[in-house]
């Protein structure tokens, strides 16, 4: 069982980039999602990343910290306005 870094990224208009890290490697094929909850919800199902349990989320340069599976796909809309609640309140 591992865990690995989701990286999220706005990319332009409504396409935001998700890219997974394991330290600093990237892993698997970086993809582009609608919105920052969308990506969540598309890493929850943790396809394509055979024994990873959670991932260290983060947006802007914050993170909402290590998230399991099952709340990444039942919780995405909250994770990802906390991350631009975070990311808006340093700018």
């Amino acid at each position: 069982m591992s865990v690995l870094t989701l990286h999220i990224r706005p990319e332009g208009a409504q396409q935001y980039l998700a890219r997974v890290f394991d330290g600093k490697i990237l892993v698997g094929v970086p993809t582009l999602h609608p919105g920052i909850k969308e990506a969540i919800e598309a890493y929850g199902l943790g396809q394509g990343f055979a024994g990873v349990i959670s991932f260290h989320i983060w947006y802007g340069g914050w993170s909402v910290g290590t998230i399991p599976l099952d709340r990444m796909r039942t919780e995405a809309a909250e994770l990802a306005n906390r991350l631009v609640v975070l990311s808006a309140v340093v700018r």
